[in-house]
């Protein structure tokens, strides 16, 4: 992947501030206890992404994309998922609609480096960035969500509403397409200009409306497995690396057949026990944690050899990027090293190639005149080229 945008480091550095606000004083005061608004909390210089490009994106079948279209009473909404068709924009409407786009940062450079502006919190959180598009007057209704939210102005206005804590159980409308809330009560209000910022942690109920036409809102979501997929993808991973000639054994003699005795529970507990190693659970959560959200983005990147490698770090110019769409992590648990996690797959990394692994894992970008350090060495260089050969990572201009 190639791109003349500009980049450097800072573009991608962690925010410190959120407005007036300390990311340490949201954090201890805000984060998955309480919603708040911050003012001026994002200071754009220009739109992440052109309305028409963000049309564009709804055309194509690998992004993940709805027309909501608020005509007549809620339970009559329309929605159109994509991909979204040239006659769908063009569709003469004199009610309001709303645009919603899912996933933007794998598609976009510019809307990738400001999901990395949140990486004060840990990069396994992050999920993606929907940017959405509304006339006056639409909105998706009242919901809640199982994951924390920042929803950022970007252009016009929207008025938000926060209500209750919700649950499994909190009452849905009737709605084919839609999770709606059948009741809302409304504890707050608040209306967003460009550059606020909305926080809303998981199970609390919140609807938006856009009151004014253009009006452009990024959600920058943040994932979690639930507990239930935390104990079944990870006894299927244990199960990957089970013989299954391995069975359970009984103790024996027993004068009541019938009785699943202690013995055999306790035997049991004990196997299970077994199998949750520090090893264990961090190449399961590595793995986990980096599985791709879109599993068919293109990451096509054109072969480089080692020659050519060593002529770009001598020449010192432009960025090494994480490719949109790409997710890392890595881990010291275990006997053998750091391995780094890559779009759900576990890379065991050379001891001279770690430090190399360690900063793109955090930083997401480096300055290839600052890499010498880095890549001095053969292991890490052979591991930036796997990287780069399989569209992990990218050269860019500066």
């Amino acid at each position: 992947m190639t791109d003349t945008t500009s980049f450097s480091a800072s573009t991608m550095a962690p925010l410190s501030d959120l407005g007036d606000m300390s990311v340490a004083v949201f954090i201890a005061d805000y984060w998955q206890k309480k919603p708040v608004c911050i003012r001026n909390a994002i200071a754009f210089q220009e739109a992440l992404i052109e309305v028409d490009e963000l049309a564009g994106l709804a055309l194509e079948s690998e992004v993940e994309s709805r027309l909501i279209e608020n005509k007549g009473d809620i339970k009559d909404w329309c929605v159109t998922h994509g991909p979204l068709t040239e006659d769908d924009f063009n569709k003469e409407r004199n009610f309001p609609w709303t645009l919603l786009v899912q996933g933007v940062d794998c598609f976009v450079p510019q809307v990738h480096d400001f999901l990395a502006k949140f990486r004060f919190l840990p990069s396994w959180r992050l999920d993606d960035i929907m940017v959405s598009y509304a006339t006056k007057g639409a909105g998706v209704g009242a919901h809640y969500d199982r994951y924390d939210v920042f929803l950022i102005q970007g252009e016009g206005r929207r008025q938000w509403q926060i209500g209750q804590t919700c649950s499994e159980n909190s009452p849905l409308m009737a709605h084919d397409q839609l999770s709606l809330l059948d009741q809302f009560d409304m504890v707050e209000e608040f209306v967003l200009n460009p550059g606020d910022m909305l926080y809303i942690p998981p199970l609390l109920a919140h609807k938006g409306v856009a009151v004014s036409d253009a009006c452009v809102t990024y959600s920058v979501g943040f994932r979690s497995p639930s507990h239930a997929e935390v104990l079944t993808t990870f006894a299927d991973e244990c199960g990957m690396n089970i013989s299954a000639d391995l069975r359970l054994q009984d103790h024996g003699f027993t004068a009541k057949s019938g009785e699943l005795s202690a013995a055999d529970v306790e035997g049991l507990m004990t196997f299970m026990r077994d199998q949750i190693t520090p090893e264990n659970v961090a190449q399961w959560f590595g793995k986990q944690s980096t599985e791709p959200k879109h599993t068919n983005l293109d990451m096509t990147e054109e072969a480089m050899d080692l020659i050519e490698l060593e002529s770009i770090i001598n020449d010192g110019y432009g960025v090494l990027r994480v490719s949109e769409g790409v997710r890392l992590a890595h881990t010291w648990q275990g006997d053998g090293g750091l391995t780094l996690f890559v779009q759900g797959d576990a890379l065991p990394c050379p001891p001279e190639a770690t430090a190399f692994v360690e900063a793109i894992s955090n930083q997401w970008l480096l300055e290839v005149d600052e890499m010498t350090e880095l890549v001095k060495n053969d292991a890490a260089k052979a591991m930036l080229l796997i990287l780069h050969n399989q569209g992990y990572l990218y050269f860019a201009d500066e």
